[in-house]
């Protein structure tokens, strides 16, 4: 590893720890901290392509070798999605370099051939207002859903998810099938002022697709453990719902394509019916595409509106999202390279005719939104 490589994960760690995971996961944080300071341990990363050098990627390979080849090394004692409290200091750093040095072809390995992947189904709480607003600009038709990185599925059921939204004044909303298991209803604080009212509309779908280099079998145990690899450690609660959303989603036998998502999509595209409205999603997935790529998805995108009605929903960052459609950042972006804070855009073509609608900011994991006021 070169000085210019050591320089560039020394600083990638240090800014997810100062402003990815300080304030949601108080072990990455440290890790990441002991990275910034060593960053020869996270020499694997350099495995991964361009778009997959974060820190996510190289944790959720320590998270899967634990559950796997690793299962039963100390590290795993401080850890609480493996069940280990062992306090935040030295001997966790200790365990920490003892597992990245001694299994650093393994994390090499996973680190050339993995990639993030959504594991969150309390995202669909950021959706499903943005379905919602969909279904109101076009009432009469039914939605075709087609999710771009898919994963295992669990975003292409969101509108078959309770969703529980908290405002700061005390009111509270749940929309969305009664009658739930708790860990299938989707929480979500409501902050600012302004009320996500189109999660009250239930939208119509009619079929659901999902793109993604490396589809996940629901009902793959080993498959399915890189889902759980891919949560931060402190996150106990989304291991439950994601263990909870992959039982519904086997039983649903969802269409998944293996492929790029970029290539995939026309022909994806291509099966929506004339009397279906072809509804394009993304949650934290175009974030990981290169700046050619971004492109080329606005091209196919765009080439898909000038012959029929088309609706775009992305719940992204800024530059991953919004930014792709229009020729500034918008103000609700904040400041630019910080992941914490995303944006719900709903991009439309309707008779050929682009439109495009900053929604709301959203936190990274579905925990809050903040609905912009339209007016």
């Amino acid at each position: 590893m070169n000085t210019d490589e050591r320089s560039r994960l020394a600083r990638v760690f240090q800014h997810f720890a100062r402003h990815e995971f300080h304030g949601h996961s108080p072990r990455y944080e440290f890790l990441s901290e002991v990275v910034a300071d060593r960053p020869e341990l996270a020499a694997p990363l350099l495995a991964a392509g361009p778009g997959q050098r974060r820190p996510i990627l190289f944790f959720a390979a320590v998270q899967y070798l634990l559950r796997t080849t690793a299962h039963g090394h100390p590290l795993a004692e401080y850890l609480p999605g493996l069940g280990g409290y062992g306090e935040i200091g030295p001997d966790l750093a200790a365990a920490f370099v003892d597992l990245a040095q001694t299994r650093r072809d393994e994390l090499a390995r996973l680190c050339a051939t993995r990639s993030t992947q959504t594991n969150e189904a309390n995202r669909a709480a950021l959706l499903r207002p943005g379905f919602g607003r969909v279904a109101e600009l076009w009432p009469e038709r039914q939605l075709h859903l087609a999710e771009l990185g898919a994963s295992a599925g669990l975003l292409l059921r969101a509108d078959r998810y309770a969703c529980r939204y908290l405002g700061s004044d005390g009111r509270t909303a749940t929309y969305g099938p009664a009658g739930l298991p708790p860990a299938l209803t989707m929480t979500c604080e409501v902050r600012g002022t302004a009320w996500p009212d189109p999660a009250a509309t239930d939208p119509a779908v009619v079929a659901r697709t999902g793109i993604d280099l490396a589809p996940i079998d629901a009902t793959d145990g080993r498959a399915t453990d890189w889902l759980r690899a891919c949560v931060w450690p402190e996150q106990t609660d989304r291991l439950d719902r994601l263990d909870a959303a992959l039982a519904e989603v086997g039983r649903d036998h969802l269409r998944l394509v293996a492929g790029d998502m970029v290539e995939a999509l026309p022909q994806v595209l291509s099966t929506v019916s004339d009397d279906a409205l072809p509804c394009v999603f993304a949650s934290n997935a175009v974030t990981y595409l290169g700046q050619s790529d971004r492109r080329r998805l606005v091209a196919v995108l765009a080439e898909v509106g000038t012959r029929r009605d088309l609706a775009v929903l992305l719940n992204e960052a800024s530059e991953a999202g919004a930014e792709l459609f229009q020729d500034h950042r918008p103000a609700a972006a904040g400041p630019a390279g910080v992941l914490s804070v995303g944006l719900l855009t709903l991009v439309t073509w309707r008779n050929g005719r682009i439109g495009v609608d900053v929604l709301a900011r959203t936190g990274p994991h579905g925990q809050w939104l903040e609905w912009l006021d339209r007016a």
